[in-house]
């Protein structure tokens, strides 16, 4: 059995509008999860996977990808140094055991909230560590700071995803209401994610927009895992220097 640590990274939609609270499981649908696993001792190798919805917005389809992570982690040992996120506790945690809730109580996988609750039995949420070693990092009215801000003051490279490195339609993102010039969370949440679910519900797999749309996505989710081994790392040193 694997030994080492996990990470976990979640990315969500919002299909029935703009979410009026982000710990309301009601205003955000799995889209796809991010999971990272590392060895322990001397083995820096990062084990990177993103696992996508495969389906429509249907407990169904929730519970389908809910039991592909918790199998995914299963088979590393569920991480013998425990579970890493950023605001884990506050988003990904949070929302990941309300749905295996959903899935358990409509009958559809009633060892959902088990296996969640086991997976994150030992989880370390480093978005609270960064507060407390870069204070300087959290904007007003934050608790913590940003992710990439906190790479940022711990030397910790982010990689980023541009737009024109995928062959997505003149006009696409336009219509998606996007306008940066690289991937950013909300884009995820407020347009990238559905598009991709609407792709697979309409089975459109062997088009190069939803071929690069789903690439995109799965780069997008694959690049904050690295960082969190990193982050978790440097969090610890610093930690270490205190004392």
């Amino acid at each position: 059995m694997h030994e080492g640590r996990l990470a976990v990274d979640i990315e969500t939609a919002s299909p029935n509008g703009q979410p009026s609270d982000f710990r309301n499981t009601d205003d955000f649908e799995l889209v796809a999860v991010g999971l990272g696993h590392r060895g322990d001792g001397d083995d820096p190798e990062v084990e990177v996977e993103v696992l996508l919805r495969d389906g429509d917005w249907s407990l169904d389809r929730t519970a389908d990808l809910l039991r592909r992570v918790v199998e995914w982690c299963e088979a590393r040992g569920a991480g013998g140094e425990g579970v890493v996120t950023y605001n884990g506790e506050y988003f990904d945690e949070h929302h990941l055991r309300a749905w295996a809730d959903r899935v358990a109580d409509a009958g559809v996988w009633a060892d959902a909230p088990s296996r969640i609750d086991a997976l994150f039995a030992d989880h370390v949420d480093l978005g609270m560590l960064a507060a407390e070693a870069y204070p300087e990092a959290v904007r007003p009215n934050r608790d913590i700071p940003a992710l990439w801000k906190a790479c940022e003051e711990a030397g910790v490279d982010q990689p980023t995803v541009w737009y024109d490195d995928y062959d997505l339609p003149a006009g696409y993102l336009d219509r998606l209401g996007v306008e940066d010039d690289h991937v950013k969370g909300a884009h995820v949440g407020e347009a990238l994610g559905e598009a991709y679910v609407d792709g697979v519900v309409a089975e459109l797999d062997h088009t190069r927009t939803h071929a690069e749309l789903t690439r995109l996505l799965v780069d997008y989710a694959a690049g904050d895992i690295e960082p969190l081994f990193s982050l978790h790392d440097a969090l610890r040193r610093a930690d270490a220097s205190a004392d």
